[in-house]
């Protein structure tokens, strides 16, 4: 949940709505039970994650995309543990059966050395998002299954 809450902050998703740990954890337990949720230690502790999810193209159901779901490693920890999550979804990705890898930099001051970084590991900009809120969030809570 540490690390969770801090993705969450750092991803700029803060200023809109609340973290819900429910809902996080229920996140983490469908990915884990599925395969698609890796974990980084060092010293015994766990210091950084990254999760990604497949589905079929909505233009051709036998080609799968997997999307990097959150990748997060403490900042002390940063330099090469992230590279090897990254290297491990990316992997696993294909040996799921993916085609297509994409990942995220969501906007702030994290974006540009992550485009960087990505650019260097072969990905190449597919297309930009573009964000509206149509109203504030509520509250919601899902029960873990």
């Amino acid at each position: 949940m540490r690390m969770g809450e801090a993705f969450f902050r750092e991803s700029g998703h803060a200023e809109r709505f609340a973290f819900d740990r429910a809902s996080f954890a229920h996140t983490c337990t469908v990915l884990g039970r599925a395969g698609l949720l890796y974990v980084g230690e060092k010293d015994g502790q766990v210091v950084g994650m990254a999760a990604f999810d497949v589905s079929p193209s909505i233009c051709n159901h036998s080609v799968l995309v997997a999307r990097e779901t959150f990748w997060y490693v403490d900042p002390d920890y940063r330099k090469g543990l992230g590279l090897k999550l990254l290297g491990a979804i990316e992997t696993a990705a294909g040996d799921y059966g993916a085609t297509l890898f994409d990942v995220v930099a969501e906007p702030g001051p994290r974006s540009r050395p992550l485009e960087h970084l990505y650019e260097r590991r072969g990905f190449n900009p597919a297309e930009k998002t573009f964000r509206k809120v149509l109203k504030p969030c509520q509250s919601a809570r899902l029960s873990a299954a």
